[in-house]
């Protein structure tokens, strides 16, 4: 039997106020979870750290940083690093066992469009910080999800690391519409960059990928 539109509406009040006393009573949500598992995480040995060789002559690279827990699973991180423009695209991190781990860190290695090097944790995390730091200055905000993810940087130094970055292409920001930005973000950012630089570069023909890895 159909309900009426009264008893829907108490019907999703109930519901409403079911979920907003679960989280007074402190039940975490899946993002808390994953949060304190980066942190509980962010001490271990660190395993592996990677990043495109070409970031700066391609202006977009997915950059890795993992740690291996005592029990063998590993903690990772990976960022989508905009070098020209935009920081960080996207992020993600995940707790895996010893064969995803594997698995995924293989099919990262395996993208034919980079060529990936180890780098010195300290080197990733300064880049990662200044990539966002230059685009916040452009006016434009790390994806939601790296606030989780830069978890995994744990006491890593930033400020041990005496490399010099050069963001933005030929001294301008630069913008490169990526396949899933639709006509309006592209209105937005370019909106947005002509607010802070009087002649930014704006190359919409040659979309430059936007996923994780």
């Amino acid at each position: 039997m159909a309900l009426s539109s009264k008893a829907l509406q108490q019907k999703r009040a109930k519901k409403a106020a079911k979920r907003k006393g679960a989280k007074k009573s402190g039940t975490a949500s899946n993002t808390d979870l994953i949060a304190l598992g980066m942190i509980a995480a962010s001490n271990a040995p660190i395993a592996d750290v990677f990043m495109p060789k070409g970031l700066f002559d391609t202006g977009i690279g997915t950059l890795w940083f993992s740690r291996k827990l005592d029990d063998g699973s590993y903690a990772m991180s990976a960022f989508l690093v905009d070098t020209y423009c935009l920081g960080v695209k996207n992020a993600l991190c995940a707790m895996m066992s010893p064969d995803k781990y594997k698995l995924e860190l293989e099919r990262y290695l395996a993208q034919s469009i980079e060529v990936f090097v180890t780098c010195d944790p300290a080197y990733l995390r300064k880049l990662v910080e200044l990539a966002i730091a230059y685009a916040g200055d452009l006016g434009f905000e790390p994806h939601p999800d790296y606030k989780i993810a830069k978890l995994i940087f744990g006491n890593v130094d930033a400020s041990s690391c005496d490399a010099v970055f050069n963001f933005g292409r030929d001294g301008r920001p630069a913008y490169f519409q990526g396949p899933n930005e639709t006509p309006a973000d592209v209105r937005r950012i370019l909106k947005q960059l002509e607010k802070k630089h009087q002649d930014p570069i704006a190359l919409l023909t040659q979309g430059l990928d936007d996923s994780v890895f």
